[in-house]
């Protein structure tokens, strides 16, 4: 079965950071697997305004890639890191990237969920670790 663990390794009142730790067992490809939901911060999201801004990305990946997103009723792709890249994306510089789904139209399709997808995660031993820092949005 393939193992994917979630963990909160820091949280605070202005941001939180998640660990991700993945293994593949060769079933199929994650698709939209939810990673961090608004009702899982403290304090929680607002109706109808973003829960956090994607402010940097620490990852290693063995054999696949990893498409980042946000839920809404159709996921919108914030960020995708390629295995055979630098394994530190930083967006602090220009204030992180936000979930584009709080521009949909009605503004209470956007979940606010961060999910990701994978691109060769097929392979059995497939594995990888990300470490988001996420800047809370609404506090």
């Amino acid at each position: 079965m393939t193992q994917v663990t979630v963990q909160k390794i820091v949280e605070g009142n202005a941001h939180v950071v998640v660990r991700v730790d993945m293994l593949a067992d060769g079933s199929g490809e994650l698709v939209d697997f939810p990673i961090l939901s608004p009702a899982d911060l403290d304090p929680q999201r607002k109706p109808n305004a973003p829960a956090f801004r994607l402010m940097q990305i620490w990852y290693g990946l063995i054999w696949f890639d990893v498409v980042i997103k946000s839920g809404g009723i159709t996921p919108h792709t914030m960020w995708t890191l390629a295995r055979d890249c630098d394994s530190h994306t930083d967006f602090r510089s220009f204030g992180g990237i936000l979930d584009p789904g709080v521009y949909e139209t009605p503004p209470h399709a956007d979940t606010g969920i961060l999910l990701l997808s994978t691109n060769g995660f097929t392979t059995a031993g497939a594995q990888g670790t990300l470490v988001f820092e996420l800047r809370k949005t609404n506090g």
